[in-house]
């Protein structure tokens, strides 16, 4: 497109009634999800050098249209943001035009614009500007410290988790299960969700083969629609997981597992975005899925019985019959080694 001279304005001199472009660096974000309406939203918190922030709440009846973020710490460009005045905070929306770049915010990681348009501006003045606000950042905002690794997970807690995506399968009509990896392994035994190996979509030899590095992930609500439509095999960031100690006895023995559940709603960030496999974050996920140990000593695992009427040898089932929802399922005890 032919280079305009474009005026973005500092957040610190924002005035409602008025549509301006913006540059800033993510501080919150809750990934594209389906409104009330029939539009997708996303709401974007950002701040710049100025040290102001601006929340943006941002519609679209194209999911692809609305800011690609991966993370906190990346940088946005948006063009025709409206600026209005709400019970006395400054907020941005989208107006007619309305359009964004996102870049990620390391130092020194190739500026290349993340965008669904086929066509847009971009100049060597752009190009400064986001080095200049991934400076800034470098010294003014912590790194993500919710993104971890399963090998360092704790119980009770909530993160964000980079994993490739292994094996799904229909639980249920208000969740779904997602067998994930991220070639570490869960400072405790990960639960399993027993389901019939003919409704689990992957590759099954390959899911054994690995059994003692994947765990089960529970998603709800209105999580499930994203979670069907995800391939097997592709590279996801999970947004807001949270983790729980189950324990139980057995055998005069108290066994204790890891759940993993992403709940309905999107509060905290809570979501699933795909990652491309160009994203540094995946580079390094690639490596670490490469260089995993498949031979360490394997967990015994707790098993989470997803119908009233299923059975697993070695087993014993504690769920009592009538229990409609795998959320309240009780478990059943036995190693998979």
């Amino acid at each position: 497109v032919p280079a305009t001279n474009y005026i973005y304005t500092p957040l610190n001199q924002l005035k409602g009634g008025t549509i301006v472009n913006v540059y800033g660096v993510v501080k919150f974000f809750k990934p594209p999800y389906l409104s009330k309406g029939t539009d997708y939203c996303s709401v974007v918190t950002i701040v710049d050098q100025t040290n102001v922030k601006l929340t943006c709440l941002l519609f679209s009846g194209n999911y692809e249209a609305l800011p690609i973020i991966y993370k906190n710490g990346d940088i946005v460009r948006f063009h025709r943001l409206k600026i209005q005045v709400y019970k006395k905070e400054t907020q941005g929306i989208t107006s007619s035009g309305f359009a964004s770049l996102t870049f990620e915010g390391t130092l020194g990681a190739p500026i290349i614009p993340r965008t669904s348009s086929k066509y847009f501006n971009f100049t060597t003045e752009d190009h400064k500007m986001v080095e200049a606000l991934r400076v800034w950042a470098s010294t003014h905002m912590s790194p993500s410290w919710t993104l971890l690794k399963l090998c360092d997970v704790q119980p009770m807690q909530y993160f964000d988790l980079t994993c490739q995506l292994l094996g799904k399968a229909e639980v249920d009509g208000a969740s779904f299960l997602l067998k994930v990896w991220d070639g570490t392994r869960t400072p405790f035994p990960s639960w399993r969700v027993l389901i019939q190996d003919l409704v689990l979509e992957g590759d099954l030899s390959h899911i054994h083969r690995l059994q003692n590095l994947t765990i089960d992930i529970l998603v709800y609500d209105n999580h499930v629609h994203v979670a069907r439509s995800l391939k097997v095999g592709s590279f996801l960031r999970i947004y807001s997981l949270h983790t729980k100690l189950q324990s139980m006895n057995s055998e005069n023995q108290t066994m204790l597992s890891l759940e993993f559940h992403l709940h309905g709603g999107t509060s905290y960030g809570r979501g699933i975005r795909v990652l491309p496999e160009s994203n540094s974050d995946v580079d390094q996920l690639k490596k670490d899925l490469e260089s995993a140990n498949l031979t360490a000593n394997q967990h015994s695992d707790v098993i989470c019985q997803s119908e009233p009427d299923d059975s697993f040898p070695n087993g014993v089932s504690l769920r009592p019959p009538g229990w409609s929802s795998v959320a309240r399922s009780r478990l059943i005890a036995t190693s998979t080694s």
